[in-house]
């Protein structure tokens, strides 16, 4: 799994209120061609250190909590809040030597399978109508891109 973040220009090209934007430019889990709507492409999903005790425990991965992390609240990689994008957007996430981060990455690592079969099943479940309210438009994000 590789680690990444999201360029401001994206952001501002796409303009949906769903993704999950952050100053300095929120880690996000590269998944390499996930299928949707019958053709290949490349998601992004954010870590979140905030997810609600209320979001259902199978639209995230549970990682430890960080340093942001509210009391019973949850930190991890939110399923529900991936989103496509063009590599031209995407920069490397600099870990550095920090020890949480490099921690992270190993759960990642780990879990590769994991998160890649819960990203593809819910973007099964998008396709099929069945999606968060609070997720960024897919649709719309693709047309974008693909413009």
């Amino acid at each position: 799994m590789k680690l990444v973040k999201v360029k401001k220009s994206f952001f501002d090209l796409c303009n949906d209120k769903e993704l999950m934007q952050t100053k300095n430019g929120r880690p996000c889990v590269l998944l390499v061609s996930l299928k949707y709507k019958d053709k290949r492409r490349d998601f992004v999903v954010p870590l979140r250190s905030n997810i609600s005790p209320n979001v259902p425990k199978g639209t995230y991965k549970n990682l430890p909590p960080n340093k942001n992390t509210k009391k019973n609240h949850h930190h991890g990689v939110h399923y529900t809040k991936l989103f496509p994008v063009s590599k031209k957007y995407i920069d490397t996430y600099l870990i550095n030597q920090d020890a949480y981060m490099l921690m992270i990455q190993g759960i990642l690592d780990k879990s590769t399978k994991e998160i890649v079969t819960a990203c593809q099943n819910y973007l099964i479940e998008y396709e099929k109508g069945n999606k968060d309210p609070y997720t960024p438009d897919i649709d719309k994000i693709i047309e974008i891109l693909d413009s």
